[in-house]
């Protein structure tokens, strides 16, 4: 049985900037909950007993959360900063805390997976390498796996161009691949033999899982599986429209038993202490965070995250958003399908509508905002008219 799992956890999260200037992706939350909870919770329900937690960009925010954190007692977790190049390298750099076969995880993926599965299935089949995949509608933004009839992996295309994919149907026309069709992307969740660290040891170009080490796996003819994840949810939290999704689908229940921080009652998650003054309205599904004050006739929801401490406005109304920490949102201001960072002030009378506010960002009265990015520690003066300055997505 696999005991040692691994969450990658060094990106710089680039594109989900602002964002994540100040707060490494996989700190960012959903739910009320950092990414990386979610990752480690299923490591712990499927028999993982040692995490490794790999990281780099912003590494010390990590490791302070963490280490904050109750885990169970025969749980052993621990935070390396070994300087890594790319995610392979991580690994390597990695390999005296491992023994024995072993699972890989990204540290900015949402998913119920079963981990249990993969493991059986890696078993049975006595790869070098299986790769979790997922059935996907639009593949190319994706490694792009190819599978037989036996569920081994013939090729692996990292984050193919349209015409890649076309081409690449055409050649395998009258094989026996299994999805010829190129929808299955590589969901960032592997199982590995302990032979692996060898052969990345040896071969010290191999950076990354699948720009390098897949490719180079099947040139050498090393048996690497595909195992399909069925209907089990995941997603990439790789920009911001996919983070104000994951926020969604979470508080929708589509990633059940994956659900946000709080005590639930009708639809509505809390944290601690909160304050509704009369005739606010709350409108379900929403979860909301510790210190939250929502002033009289403000509307929230639905589908709405407030973090802790944030303030909510006489007559304002949020819906479709996430607001982090300590934000004020002022007397009837509008915010639709937004993400505000930690610490914004919003004036009043103001509308912002998909777009993203970086952290410490001043946005004062009357303002109006249209599908914009905003970098963080900016002050939008009153009456102010943006639009598509920087597109969300």
């Amino acid at each position: 049985m696999m005991t040692v799992g691994i969450i990658l956890a060094g990106g710089k999260g680039t594109r989900l900037r602002p964002l994540t200037y100040f707060r490494p992706k996989p700190l960012v939350p959903i739910g009320n909950r950092p990414i990386i909870d979610y990752v480690i919770d299923v490591f712990i329900k499927h028999g993982i007993t040692k995490i490794l937690v790999l990281v780099n960009y912003l590494g010390e925010s990590i490791r302070n959360y963490l280490v904050q954190r109750n885990f169970p007692k025969d749980i052993e977790l621990k935070v390396l900063n070994l300087n890594s190049i790319d995610t392979a390298d991580a690994v390597r750099k990695a390999r005296h805390e491992i023994e024995g076969d072993f699972i890989v995880s990204m540290g900015d993926i949402l998913s119920n997976i079963n981990l249990s599965n993969l493991m059986k299935f890696h078993r049975k089949n006595k790869g070098i390498a299986t790769v979790a995949l997922k059935e996907y509608e639009n593949p190319l933004e994706y490694g792009v796996t190819l599978i037989d009839r036996n569920d081994r992996i013939v090729l692996f295309l990292e984050k193919p161009l349209s015409y890649e994919l076309y081409l690449t149907s055409l050649a395998y026309h009258k094989s026996s691949i299994k999805f010829l069709h190129g929808n299955l992307v590589n969901a960032g969740v592997y199982a590995f033999k302990e032979e692996i660290l060898d052969i990345i040891t040896q071969n010290p170009h191999l950076l990354d899982w699948g720009k390098h080490v897949f490719p180079y796996l099947l040139e050498n003819n090393y048996p690497v599986y595909g195992w399909i994840m069925g209907k089990s949810y995941w997603l990439d939290i790789g920009n911001p429209s996919k983070y104000l999704r994951a926020n969604i689908d979470i508080l929708s229940g589509s990633t059940f038993p994956i659900k946000p921080i709080g005590r639930y009652l009708h639809g509505i998650w809390t944290m601690g202490d909160i304050e509704i003054r009369s005739n606010a309205k709350i409108i379900p599904p929403v979860a909301i965070g510790n210190g939250v004050i929502i002033e009289a006739y403000a509307t929230v929801g639905p589908y709405t995250v407030l973090g802790d401490n944030c303030k909510v406005g006489k007559s304002a109304i949020i819906k479709r958003s996430v607001v982090w920490e300590e934000a004020s949102i002022g007397e009837n201001s509008k915010i639709v399908s937004t993400i505000l960072a930690d610490n914004v002030l919003i004036g009043k009378n103001v509308s912002i509508i998909k777009s993203i506010i970086g952290k410490n960002v001043v946005i004062e009265e009357g303002v109006t905002l249209d599908n914009i990015a905003i970098e963080p520690k900016t002050r939008i003066l009153a009456k102010e008219k943006l639009k598509e300055v920087m597109s969300i997505n």
